[in-house]
């Protein structure tokens, strides 16, 4: 039976919606989009493609999220983060980054679990031999996403999500000064790698918290450079 066009409707508008979301939440990460920046809603209906309505319930539901938030007389604007705001999420994403791997290496001998992180393994390897700093930031989030997929668990994988948009966005900006700390956070990825091939999901545990631990303590040395 076909969908009504009421229903249709409301998925076309759900879809948009999703997208819009999507799309600020990459530029978000990516650093397209800074802290404090007005979001111009006749910029983005222009620049995504859509209109007002689900443009509008996008940045509703990002500022819920804590992703932008409403100020007077300016609209939406990227939200500044404070030193409490990255002690707080980084604090968190210790805990549940660190759960993600235990899962991840419980689950490592399921389907193609331990191809894909060898397959991520060997992409780290070949980032020591080439540098290239924007590129590791994507590939950075791929591992992050990779280890929760693997990890099985869909609740943990969102709430994950939601964090990792703020944290890799100040890592962006703290990487690009550093190439020292491109190196570091290699190493820490392949401990955590080679912890949930080996099944070992104590050790994937506190390599994955001892990664995400430095990495605040990274942002938090650099605040006023990396908080915008």
């Amino acid at each position: 039976m076909p969908p009504t066009p009421d229903r249709a409707a409301r998925r076309t508008a759900t879809t948009a919606v999703e997208a819009v979301i999507e799309a600020i939440t990459d530029g978000v990460k990516d650093g397209r989009y800074v802290p404090g920046q007005r979001l111009v809603e006749a910029d983005l209906t222009r620049d995504l493609g859509v209109s007002r309505g689900p443009l509008r319930e996008a940045l509703g539901r990002l500022a819920a999220e804590g992703i932008v938030e409403n100020e007077p007389y300016r609209g939406a604007v990227v939200r500044r983060l404070t030193r409490a705001d990255v002690v707080d999420l980084f604090q968190i994403r210790e805990v549940l980054e660190g759960e993600a791997a235990r899962l991840a290496a419980r689950a490592i001998d399921e389907g193609d679990h331990r191809r894909r992180m060898a397959a991520s393994l060997r992409t780290l390897e070949r980032f020591k031999r080439r540098p290239d700093t924007f590129a590791y930031m994507d590939e950075n989030t791929r591992f992050h996403e990779l280890v929760v997929e693997l990890g099985g668990n869909k609740l943990l994988a969102r709430l994950i999500g939601q964090l990792q948009v703020h944290a890799f966005r100040l890592l962006l900006r703290r990487l690009v000064a550093d190439g020292n700390a491109v190196d570091d956070s290699i190493r820490e990825h392949e401990a955590v790698a080679h912890a949930i091939l080996d099944g070992d999901g104590r050790a994937a545990e506190r390599a994955m918290r001892r990664h995400v631990r430095r990495s605040g303590e990274m942002v938090l040395r650099n605040a006023e450079r990396v908080l915008g």
